[in-house]
């Protein structure tokens, strides 16, 4: 009897973290089954190791304070696919994702715009104010993309962000590559 038990215990104990696989993978797992899907997932240290890279004397990226953001990324997710909008509800379907990651995994709602035909929301999951998991969730004429970060963001990190400079260097960007 005890071994009997002991195996559905066993059995129990490897059915469990299937079940409880986090929203955010579900809707992974759901994009990568489209036919246009395109994703690419990175690792906190590959990003790290990347930022070794940025000369340290680049002043308008040092007060951007993106670096400060980079660091405190454990994770980086990005999915994308394409539907057809004659089949697809792609809005029903963004909607479908966001009640998934905030009733599951009880991300708060953060930021929503909403423009004629775009949709983008931004969802945040927070331990004692720090931010943990923010997913944003786009969807522009059967086009949908998903960002998901895992971090340790806190407030002050994203006061401490300068967009007039990021701003700016876009526009610096811009420039410089129409002389190309």
């Amino acid at each position: 009897m005890k071994t009997i038990l002991k195996f559905i215990g066993v059995i129990l104990l490897f059915s469990i973290p299937g079940q409880s696989q986090s929203s955010v993978k579900t809707i992974v797992n759901q994009m990568k089954k489209t036919e246009h899907y395109e994703g690419v997932s990175i690792p906190g240290w590959m990003i790290r190791l990347g930022l070794k890279f940025v000369p340290k004397d680049d002043e308008d990226l040092n007060s951007s304070g993106l670096l400060q953001i980079a660091r405190t990324i454990k994770h980086l997710r990005v999915a994308t696919t394409s539907l057809d909008i004659k089949k697809y509800d792609t809005k029903a379907i963004v909607r479908n994702f966001m009640d998934k990651v905030r009733d599951k995994d009880h991300f708060e709602e953060y930021v929503s715009v909403r423009s004629e035909d775009q949709n983008l929301k931004i969802l945040v999951q927070e331990e004692e104010e720090i931010i943990k998991n923010l997913v944003i969730l786009s969807e522009d004429n059967g086009e949908i993309a998903m960002i998901h970060l895992k971090t340790n963001l806190s407030a002050q990190d994203l006061k401490n962000i300068s967009f007039r400079q990021i701003k700016n260097d876009t526009g610096k960007i811009e420039r410089d590559s129409g002389k190309l």
